[in-house]
């Protein structure tokens, strides 16, 4: 059925798919090793004087993964730079509102989908996977690597962002050959 939600446990995380245009499309991927508390001020500006992070602990400091998710999806070109400036903890915690919003764009009618900030995301997780969070950001890895093929896969879905398809493109290959080398 088109409209059943399906869940399977994959380590490390659990999916949730849906079948679209005869296909399953993963509309969630889950870290099963996430920290099940939200993050608190701390975590968006783990040194206290960040403006771009305590934007970000404004804009999602609080909020469940569901609220959050509905949050961004309502306007990603407001919120994706929050996701590049929060906190690695915070970032850990809330990546899976990236993955979900891009994995549910090709179930959006052309008509309705706008601009997905297809060319910025990318940018936004490349800044995460920096040495200093090695520790902590190393277990999205596989999730990152995955976003980055269906991302790959599906590029005809986001050929009318703001970018040309070929830039987009480029981001998302640059992003897998980071993160496969880190």
């Amino acid at each position: 059925d088109n409209n059943t939600m399906h869940t399977e446990r994959r380590s490390p995380c659990v999916l949730k798919w849906r079948i679209t245009c005869r296909r399953p499309v993963i509309v969630a991927v889950i870290p099963l090793n996430m920290t099940p508390k939200l993050p608190v001020e701390r975590d968006f500006d783990p040194h206290g004087c960040g403006l771009d992070e305590q934007c970000a602990w404004r804009n999602f400091g609080g909020l469940s993964l569901e609220e959050a998710c509905e949050k961004f999806a309502s306007a990603p070109e407001v919120y994706q730079e929050d996701f590049m400036f929060m906190g690695t903890r915070a970032f850990v915690f809330y990546y899976p509102v990236i993955e979900q919003f891009l994995r549910h764009a090709p179930t959006v009618p052309d008509d309705e989908r706008g601009d997905c900030q297809s060319w910025i995301l990318p940018q936004c997780i490349r800044m995460q996977f920096c040495e200093t969070a090695r520790q902590l950001i190393g277990q999205l890895k596989p999730s990152v690597v995955s976003l980055c093929e269906f991302m790959l896969e599906n590029m005809e879905c986001f050929a009318d962002d703001w970018c040309p398809p070929n830039e987009i493109e480029q981001q998302w290959l640059s992003l897998r050959d980071h993160v496969e080398r880190y």
